[in-house]
């Protein structure tokens, strides 16, 4: 349960200021600045507080789905429809993308079409639903791209001298 009150001793914390109240046994409150008993700045008398009253513990933004299994495949790519983001990008959720899985498969790669131009973002895999095998034309291939071996040039004419140094004694 989470309460929110108004401080009205000075001495303990700032006068008029409203804090997140969660309570410690009958009397007692942990009072912070967040909704969050964590980070709470101490443990005072409830009787310091007024205008006390209930707040609702949901969340504004939906929590993050059960991480689970995806069975996709490596470098295909899928259509698959968001169901789930940060609330930063929910303007996102429930339109479908064009997806790829890369690495260990844990995320993918988010594309507005098939042509994988553009990526958008790049999400837990977890995140997506439907996912549709695409028909591609070409391979798409895990490739590292090794540089050719390197020349070895000397860089500096001059061989650095040490420039002066003195010790130090602290005692």
């Amino acid at each position: 349960m989470m309460l929110q009150g108004i401080c009205s001793d000075p001495e303990i914390l700032p006068t008029g200021e409203t804090f997140f109240l969660f309570p410690a046994g009958t009397d007692y409150v942990y009072a912070s600045r967040f909704p969050r008993k964590g980070a709470h700045t101490g443990c005072f008398e409830k009787k310091h507080f007024h205008k006390i009253k209930e707040v609702n513990e949901t969340p504004e933004w939906q929590p993050e789905p059960p991480k689970r299994t995806v069975e996709i495949e490596r470098n295909k790519i899928y259509s698959a429809k968001l169901i789930s983001c940060g609330e930063h990008s929910k303007k996102l959720i429930d339109k479908t993308y064009f997806v790829i899985a890369r690495g260990a498969g844990l995320h993918v790669d988010m594309y507005p079409s098939a042509e994988l131009k553009g990526m958008l973002a790049c999400y837990p895999v977890h995140w997506f639903g439907n996912f549709d095998l695409v028909d591609q034309e070409t391979e798409i291939e895990s490739v590292e791209i090794v540089p050719d071996s390197v020349m070895e040039e000397d860089i500096f004419d001059q061989p650095i001298e040490p420039e002066f140094f003195e010790q130090m004694k602290l005692f």
